[in-house]
């Protein structure tokens, strides 16, 4: 059985995330006597894998208490017959020296450690946990155990760093379904994209209730996976009233945009893009999500046009194009939809990238030397995220990176990675003097 423990200064919170995990295997085990007072252990049920989870006490290394001094004493004599430490650390304060001198033991130890920042409840404190990347781990998740957030990634960690693989014998019910929202001006034809997968030899899993008024989402299997498509079919409404439909539609489409993972954006081969067009898809790009564009209705363009020809066309006025994979197809007549399909499952697997720490600097560092500039240093990167893909990276002076220059460095990033049609998020940080 592996062991694993949860370590940090005193209230931190490793009780709560102790209890927050337990929960889930509802099986405590037992209480096992110290040397000099109880830490807690129990069973961590994780896909049928069971791992003993062990809540130590605080480290203080500024107390007089012989009783506090004996516990710390216990937690190092206990270091060697983990297989994995949970470090956890208060997002909401600032690393003092009891963090560094715990990262330091926890570094000699040779183990593998997880470092859970804690207590972080609003997206706005998220940008913080970069700060913690100086204690010198590479694995960093943010969470707030008594809030119950971003258990599941720590979960997915610990499964990772412990190789466990799911027990074949017990059915999971939490796998994950790619999510994919059909967006699009009205009268694109995404209701009938959306009726050709609907009622195409694929299968209909379910019918599901969407969370947003209006809308239903349908499971459809393709091949032997799951995929849940987003059905805007309010946007599909005609009113006299422009602007309300407007408004309407950008707000069911926003609603869709932020539930999804992938996000087909449709235009119609006939009609110009639009401001409309703009904005949508700005706006999912900016929230993360992988973006295929799809264009319909080719069965009925101008007899001159190629595929070719119509992406240079709308790369010239909006070069936000660039950025995203093309398909070209007919709803009605059921043509380019296999092609499309081969895109979603391209854009699932690629977004979900683990680059590798060594190949990320050789390649950053390659991307700057051939901007030429001297001023612009770079001393580390490591991917902190996916989906969408995140990056850190530490610099000798953010003010020197200007915004081109940023977006130039995430562009080949995505050109030299394959990475078309996911977005890409930069964090420089100035490295610490």
């Amino acid at each position: 059985m592996k062991r694993i423990g949860i370590i940090g200064r005193t209230n931190v919170g490793k009780s709560t995330l102790f209890n927050r995990l337990i929960k889930k295997s509802r099986s405590i085990t037992s209480s096992i006597a110290g040397t000099t007072r109880d830490y807690v252990s129990g069973e961590l049920d994780l896909d049928g894998n069971i791992s003993e989870l062990i809540d130590f006490g605080g480290f203080d290394f500024n107390t007089a208490e012989v009783i506090e001094k004996n516990v710390q004493s216990s937690i190092l004599k206990n270091l060697d017959r983990l297989d994995l430490i949970i470090f956890v650390v208060d997002g909401k304060v600032v690393i003092g020296d009891e963090e560094k001198r715990i990262a330091e033991l926890l570094r000699k130890s040779k183990k593998p450690v997880i470092l859970v920042v804690n207590k972080v409840e609003k997206e706005s404190e998220k940008n913080n946990i970069y700060d913690f990347y100086a204690l010198g781990f590479s694995d960093v998740v943010a969470i707030s155990a008594i809030a119950n957030l971003d258990i599941g990634e720590l979960i997915e960690l610990i499964q990772k760093k412990l190789k466990f693989r799911k027990n074949k014998s017990i059915k999971s019910t939490t796998e994950k379904t790619t999510k994919i929202a059909i967006i699009g001006k009205p009268n694109v034809g995404k209701s009938s994209l959306f009726n050709t997968l609907y009622g195409s030899e694929r299968s209909i899993v379910t019918t599901i209730a969407g969370t947003t008024r209006d809308s239903i989402d349908e499971k459809i299997k393709i091949g032997k996976k799951d995929y849940l498509f987003i059905d805007t079919a309010g946007l599909r409404r005609k009113t006299k009233i422009y602007e309300k439909l407007d408004k309407e539609s950008s707000h069911k489409s926003i609603e869709s945009i932020n539930r999804a993972d992938i996000v087909l954006y449709l235009l119609d081969v006939s009609s110009l893009v639009s401001s409309y067009d703009i904005k949508l898809i700005n706006y999912a790009w900016k929230k993360g999500k992988s973006i295929l564009v799809v264009v319909n209705k080719w069965d009925l363009k101008s007899p001159d046009m190629t595929e070719k020809k119509y992406q240079e066309l709308i790369t010239i006025d909006y070069s936000i194009f660039k950025k995203f994979p093309f398909v070209f197809i007919s709803a009605i007549q059921e043509k380019g939809i296999e092609r499309m399909l081969e895109e979603i499952k391209r854009l699932e697997n690629i977004s979900s990238i683990a680059i590798k720490t060594s190949l990320l600097n050789n390649m950053i560092r390659k991307i700057i030397l051939d901007m030429g500039f001297i001023d612009l240093k770079v001393f580390y990167a490591v991917q902190t995220g996916k989906n969408p893909v995140e990056i850190v990276i530490f610099v000798n002076n953010k003010k020197y990176f200007k915004p081109k220059y940023i977006e130039y460095i995430e562009g080949q990033l995505r050109l030299r990675l394959n990475l078309l049609g996911v977005p890409i998020s930069i964090i420089l940080r100035d490295r610490e003097r």
